[in-house]
């Protein structure tokens, strides 16, 4: 069983959006950081919500709302799913899967520390199961015993 910790890279800075930004300057650090959506946080640096790709085409686009001014706040969703350290890797899947998002912001003390995405959840079963097969197949051939 395998937790949120297990998928953090020590050091690692979550990328996060402001709140204050233009719709315009987010959707620039989604195509050069190559992600499809981040955690906004306000000046104190606490979550107060997300924006991610769809929200850019499904509230400013198809609304025809100006990108220049039109802020990040103004078109985030709200209610954000969150998990911490502790969080069991299939509990985050279920709540991604319930609330229908893609992106999970992983809190310490109430602030951002990272950001996993279902890409990510996926790849760490993916791992889980491959290491799995190795050690059966190790077994099966006799070279170690299962515990």
């Amino acid at each position: 069983m395998f937790h949120v910790r297990n998928l953090i890279a020590p050091g690692v800075r979550p990328y996060l959006l402001s709140c204050e930004q233009s719709v315009l300057d987010a959707s620039k650090f989604f195509r050069d950081s190559h992600i499809g959506g981040a955690p906004v946080v306000n000046e104190s640096n606490d979550l107060v919500g997300f924006c991610s790709e769809r929200d850019l085409v499904y509230r400013v686009i198809a609304q025809e709302l100006d990108v220049e001014t039109t802020l990040v706040r103004d078109v985030m969703s709200r209610d954000v799913v969150t998990a911490d350290m502790d969080s069991r890797i299939e509990d985050c899947e279920r709540m991604m899967r319930e609330a229908h998002v893609r992106h999970l912001p992983v809190l310490e003390e109430g602030r951002v520390i990272a950001c996993l995405s279902l890409r990510d959840l996926l790849r760490s079963e993916l791992d889980d199961s491959t290491i799995q097969v190795e050690r059966l197949s190790k077994y099966i051939r006799g070279e170690i015993l299962l515990s």
